[in-house]
């Protein structure tokens, strides 16, 4: 904890405050128990009711039970006790809230390996005996049977009287999970995420603590949990940015586990079909062991890939206007063979903005430099970063302001109405309803989500075949294994593409990739259209040719040209307050300190700004940003420290530190 505070410039309050969940009161039990029947029988009524009582529960009942039962109990029990007629026992309740459920039928209890999962099996075990640190990419395409491979794992550590830890980059993935592990491994597994209830996650804590449970899985957090006599940490979806935690402590999951695993001398296993260009690299400069799993289980093929030229298609070409002829034909053809589909759009909301008609301006969040995104169910606008919402109007406020200091008498016939521009979840998942009004269509995203159950629902309509498309944001591209997914449509591909971010690329390499995965995992084999106005770029390219390896080759040659991590590591320095005048000032006064402390050790660091953020104004802060760049992470790490020490933050100013970001934004 004392390692990560100083390498994150946080204090080790804040690391606790991470590593160990919030303690709840211990839930005491008292039980009344029946020493003997005394001979004459007490004259109290109560009292001979209670040792009736008492009689009918084989001589022993819980306090909270006999009260309900029986008015003026307490008084009784006092009573008989002093005469030593009973007694009064405690205990405390322990792992009464964690899950002791049977796992659900789909949930294989049996599985057979490939050659390649054996031999990953292997390596890892071997690790694991040799009680060192050892990192391991484990490299399986989408659908080759990784979670196979932990759960393999997991057994031989458990047999051999240790411990293991599994981490997953969204609360969301931890229900499925757990299931498949349930159904291999038992149910006495401790479940951490912040999504729990208050007591669960303290019992789920508490029983590793205390050696009742060996198993933890859990989100980015569960990197901390005290699993007894760890031997083995597994990384999930290494590549995720989810792994990054961007308020508060800044810490990555994946980074951290590694950092534990050395200090536990322990294997370190990063699972990915798209493993982060970090990871990728240091298995390539043999810092990392590899292990690939290049087929899929159980004789499953890889989906066929289809790219889309939304630029050759007229408007009146479209089927709807996101929805290509070459997509609805699809759809019709699944369907009509009772499989399933999965369409993505992501992006959240039924448009993404309203435009003025008339003079083009868009309405703004006035909190945040974004626009607000129409939401038609709710009929609202909402900013998906401060959350804050508004009735749409009919006109434009733009032109109101505008005629009402031209004039007192405002005509809002003369004022440009608001127009949807964009789209997102709800406005595809509407089009494919009218397309398909005969068709069972389900959501998947943020807002269709409220909890975990509602999650599990969703999911579970799908597996039953109940749902036969399901439309979603990159929400369904993460981790399910549903055979009866054939058909995989992104509506548009370029989401996310063009943003100003060193990472955009890889991020919808690796989306795409994810989502096309989805398709044919059984017996029957899968197909992906993707529809987009940029085919040529190098993401969509080599997803259409299943090339992870051509990708990262021709991403990494572009990071190195242009000093971007893995070549480097980045510290990014954020100074945010309510006066943008204030954050520009404070920005600069520690551009100046670092450029001093830089000019005196003669560090190798490239200093990049002060300039304002992308996203230059969120929850109604102003965000001004340095980025320091050095082949070395001691070096920024030394430099946060000397130059935090120095720095003293006006009152209404923030300053955020954040060691290797995951986003620039």
């Amino acid at each position: 904890m004392r390692w990560i505070a100083d390498y994150y410039g946080d204090a080790l309050s804040s690391v606790i405050d991470v590593a160990v969940p919030p303690d709840v009161p211990a839930q005491i039990i008292k039980t009344v128990r029946l020493v003997s029947v005394p001979e004459p029988l007490p004259r109290a009524r109560i009292q001979r009711e209670l040792l009736t009582i008492l009689k009918e529960s084989d001589g022993a009942i819980d306090c909270t039970t006999l009260n309900r039962r029986l008015k003026g109990a307490s008084s009784a029990v006092k009573a008989l006790e002093a005469q030593g007629i009973v007694t009064i026992d405690s205990r405390e309740i322990i792992d009464q809230h964690i899950s002791q459920e049977a796992a659900p039928l789909w949930a294989k209890t049996e599985v057979e390996l490939n050659q390649s999962q054996l031999d990953a099996v292997q390596m890892i075990c071997s690790a694991a005996d040799q009680r060192t640190f050892a990192p391991i990419l484990l490299h399986g395409i989408t659908g080759s049977g990784k979670t196979e491979v932990y759960i393999e794992a997991i057994q031989h550590v458990i047999a051999a009287g240790r411990g293991a830890l599994l981490i997953v980059p969204e609360i969301a993935l931890t229900p499925q999970v757990i299931d498949r592990f349930r159904a291999r491994l038992g149910s006495g597994i401790a479940i951490l995420h912040s999504g729990l209830h208050r007591r669960v996650r303290w019992d789920s804590w508490r029983a590793l603590l205390e050696g009742r449970n060996r198993i933890a899985i859990g989100a980015r957090s569960a990197v901390f949990a005290p699993v007894p006599n760890l031997g083995l940490l597994i990384v999930d979806e290494e590549h995720d940015g989810s792994y990054k935690q961007n308020e508060g402590l800044r810490y990555n999951g994946r980074d951290l586990a590694l950092v534990r695993g050395k200090l536990e001398k322990i294997p370190v296993v990063l699972g990915s079909a798209t493993p982060s260009l970090e990871t990728f690299h240091s298995a390539n400069t043999k810092r990392f062991a590899y292990m690939s799993l290049p087929a899929r289980h159980a004789g499953a093929t890889r989906p066929t890939v289809e790219v889309i030229d939304l630029n050759k298609i007229k408007p009146w070409e479209l089927a709807a206007p996101h929805v290509s002829m070459a997509l609805r034909n699809a759809i019709t053809d699944t369907i009509s063979r009772n499989e399933q589909v999965f369409v993505l759009y992501n992006r959240r909301g039924f448009a993404s903005y309203l435009q003025c008609e008339k003079c083009e301006a868009v309405v703004k969040c006035h909190n945040c430099c974004v626009t607000m995104t129409y939401h038609q169910r709710g009929y609202s606008l909402m900013c998906h970063y401060c959350g804050a919402q508004q009735t749409p109007s009919e006109f434009c406020p733009e032109c109101l302001r505008d005629e009402a200091q031209r004039s007192p008498t405002v005509k809002p016939g003369e004022c440009g109405k608001l127009v949807q521009r964009g789209a997102g979840t709800e406005k595809i998942l509407d089009e494919l309803g009218e397309l398909f009004p005969g068709a069972t269509i389900d959501r998947l995203d943020r807002d269709s989500v409220t909890d975990l159950d509602t999650y599990r629902g969703i999911l579970d309509r799908v597996r039953s075949g109940q749902t036969q498309i399901l439309v979603g944001t990159q929400m369904i591209a993460k981790g399910h294994d549903l055979p009866g997914v054939t058909l995989v449509g992104v509506a548009d591909c370029d989401v996310g593409l063009h943003m100003p971010d060193f990472r955009a690329g890889e991020r919808v390499f690796q989306m795409l990739t994810q989502v096309a995965g989805r398709a044919g995992r059984g017996e029957r084999p899968g197909r992906v259209i993707l529809q987009t106005r940029v085919p040529r770029h190098a993401s969509l390219q080599f997803t259409a040719q299943h090339n992870f390896e051509g990708w990262a080759e021709c991403e990494l040659k572009a990071r190195k040209l242009l000093n971007y991590p893995p070549f480097v590591r980045i510290l990014r320095i954020v100074a945010s307050s309510e006066s943008q005048d204030l954050a520009h000032r404070m920005i600069e006064q520690v551009r100046d300190r670092v450029k001093s402390v830089i000019g005196t050790n003669r560090w190798s660091v490239t200093l990049l700004g002060p300039v304002p953020a992308p996203l230059s104004r969120l929850k109604g802060v102003w965000r001004w940003h340095l980025i320091l760049k050095s082949p070395q992470a001691s070096i920024l790490n030394a430099l946060l420290q000397t130059v935090q020490k120095e720095i003293k933050a006006h009152k209404e100013v923030r300053l955020i530190w954040d060691m290797d970001p995951q986003e620039l934004m």
